[in-house]
């Protein structure tokens, strides 16, 4: 089974966490702030990679954003890369960085 949580962290240091059979296999550290939530640090479990995982942690975090009225800054690499591969889906929750 596939589950992905938001585990809330001290300091505003927070991550989703990708489960499946009960086993961690993806995280995406987030920091969120008044109307912005930044997506830092994302990993997959290297058994793991090539599954789409990756981008089920993004939409699991624009997904959040969305529902609480926030600004997605890309912090991460590759959230960044799907943020400008994909404007049509990720476009109207992208924040800017100052």
């Amino acid at each position: 089974m596939e589950t992905i949580d938001l585990r809330k962290g001290d300091n505003g240091l927070s991550f989703f966490s990708l489960m499946i059979d009960g086993k961690e296999v993806g995280r995406m550290m987030i920091t969120i702030s008044p109307g912005i939530l930044r997506a830092g640090h994302t990993g997959v479990d290297i058994s793991q990679r090539h599954n789409g995982y990756g981008k089920k942690l993004i939409d699991a975090v624009v997904d959040y954003a969305r529902k609480n009225d926030l600004k997605v800054i890309p912090d991460c690499g590759f959230v960044g890369m799907m943020f400008n591969k994909y404007p049509e889906l990720y476009g109207d929750i992208r924040g800017m960085r100052n």
